[in-house]
């Protein structure tokens, strides 16, 4: 299936976990700039090379492995914590990421998690700068021992949620994960999710090697229905999109 069908997309969900940088904003170039002002006085350490590898993995394991010396969690902490500051003017929104996640705000009851890579100060302060109200589950690289692609970050939030991964019934709950990084997609494999790719950072291709189950070029067709509680399901809406699974209503 792909876009020039034109036949819009609906999946019942039980519940949507969303990455933050390349999903709902665009952090990739402050990010950038970050990863160049840390290494400027760092011959050995290579800045263009880390920036073309490091999109979905936590700056502390770049860190580490990379320049240890510096593989202090308070220091990487702080270092994180100031690129909105330093470097916000170099990000922007997803487009239509906003609405959506405002829109899941107002269901009666939660049914949006986030699981990001970033640190606690950076994802909150990308928030605050796109008005986002922060959902009650929020795990950032503060809150994991395993960063993506280790599943932990998004079964902490589905988990949070009131939908754990069931072995027995793997189909007992449906949850779905927004996300635009081969790590991150990973992660929500490996946490029993299907993969909605955002094709912001990795063109559609890649997307679909790495298992995307629904490809979208961004949320500007995505609908948010409503929520059903007697099925306990949001019925979310994909008016267009690049790319989708021939199984991707089988759960």
């Amino acid at each position: 299936m792909t876009a020039s069908t034109k036949t819009p997309i609906i999946l019942k969900v039980n519940a949507a976990l969303f990455d933050v940088d390349g999903t709902i904003i665009i952090s990739q170039p402050a990010i950038a700039e970050m990863w160049r002002d840390f290494g400027k006085d760092k011959p050995y350490f290579d800045s263009e090379f880390v920036i073309k590898i490091s999109h979905g993995a936590r700056t502390y394991d770049m860190i580490a492995k990379y320049a240890p010396d510096f593989a202090n969690e308070k220091f990487v902490r702080q270092l994180e914590d100031k690129i909105p500051d330093k470097f916000g003017d170099h990000s922007y929104e997803v487009p239509g990421a906003t609405k959506l996640c405002n829109e899941f705000n107002k269901l009666p009851k939660e049914k949006w998690a986030v699981a990001t890579s970033g640190t606690f100060e950076m994802a909150h302060k990308w928030f605050d700068i796109l008005g986002i109200k922060r959902p009650t589950y929020f795990i950032t690289a503060n809150d994991v021992k395993n960063g993506k692609p280790h599943p932990e970050p998004y079964l902490k939030g589905r988990i949070g949620l009131g939908y754990p991964v069931n072995e027995q019934k793997p189909s007992h709950s449906k949850v779905v994960v927004f996300e635009d990084a081969p790590n991150g997609v990973k992660s929500g494999q490996a946490a029993g999710c299907k993969i909605i790719g955002v094709a912001t950072t990795f063109d559609q291709d890649f997307l679909k090697e790495k298992g995307c189950d629904l490809i979208i070029k961004d949320f500007t067709q995505v609908k948010l229905n409503g929520y059903d509680p007697i099925k306990d399901e949001v019925e979310l809406q994909f008016n267009d999109y690049i790319y989708a699974k021939p199984d991707l209503m089988v759960w």
